[in-house]
């Protein structure tokens, strides 16, 4: 979300945690988030992501809130669409649309629930190796030929964003100026012509790993052997646990506990 989401090498207690582990949070802090759109639980859900990860493995606000920047416009648009469509009593009225407080506050839930999962998988992308990934998952019972398309996945994003990057740098130093600009048509422009380009490289790049996949034999029948191996340590299981205490008292405290602010839906 910083502009890379590749693993990036460390030792901190979410670098050596098994991925198995990381991937039991993973759909924990998803089931939490998309079970409710109460934005207080959402908020405490947000917050608790974002200090989990500054005290577990490092990762600090910083590294990824140019992304979270470049988020708020989708929010945005997203509460004025929900604040258009959905009924109930208006919070404000401009030019005589009336804009719905029901739509405004599901807006900003759903927007507290991206902010919530995208910092989650920022920090599952950057503390975990694509083939520990696709050790974990075939260690599940996950056949291996979808569990290294789900690594090789981790591994192909962001290598698009560096190419999405280098193809805005070109155009901008063959003197285009909407690879620059600010306004959002303009740039959305650039964006467009640039997915062919963009297509026709990703093409070209799975057709040359399909052989390369192909001549070492990844198409053989039979069992695997694996160079890395992993163990699920007691540390893991603290993780594991320690997440579902914290979805046991978000479930309670949106149960229990009376909305700080009315609940969009």
């Amino acid at each position: 979300m910083s502009g890379t989401m590749l693993y990036q090498p460390g030792e901190t207690f979410l670098h050596r945690a098994d991925a198995r582990a990381k991937i039991a949070a993973i759909i924990v802090v998803l089931v939490v988030a998309l079970t409710t759109t109460r934005i207080d639980v959402l908020v405490a859900l947000t917050a608790a992501v974002v200090l989990g990860l500054a005290v577990l493995a490092r990762i600090t606000p910083a590294s990824y809130a140019k992304a979270l920047f470049l988020i708020v416009p989708l929010i945005l648009l997203l509460t004025l669409l929900q604040a258009l469509v959905q009924g109930g009593p208006a919070i404000a009225t401009i030019g005589g649309v009336s804009l719905s407080k029901e739509g405004v506050l599901l807006g900003l839930g759903i927007g507290m629930r991206l902010f919530a999962m995208g910092i989650c998988f920022y920090g599952f992308s950057v503390t975990t190796s694509p083939s520990d990934i696709a050790l974990a998952l075939h260690k599940v019972g996950v056949p291996y030929k979808f569990a290294y398309l789900t690594s090789f996945a981790f591994r192909f994003l962001p290598l698009l964003q560096d190419e999405a990057r280098t193809l805005l740098t070109a155009m901008a130093v063959r003197g285009s100026a909407e690879s620059s600009s600010r306004h959002p048509l303009r740039r959305g422009r650039a964006i467009v012509r640039m997915l062919f380009p963009m297509l026709a490289g990703s093409m070209k790049r799975s057709g040359e790993i399909a052989l390369s996949m192909e001549l070492r034999g990844y198409s053989l029948s039979g069992p695997r052997t694996f160079y890395r191996a992993s163990s699920f340590r007691a540390s893991d299981a603290f993780l594991v646990i320690g997440v579902l205490v914290l979805a046991a008292a978000l479930f309670a405290m949106r149960w229990q506990l009376p909305a700080l602010i009315a609940e969009g839906a």
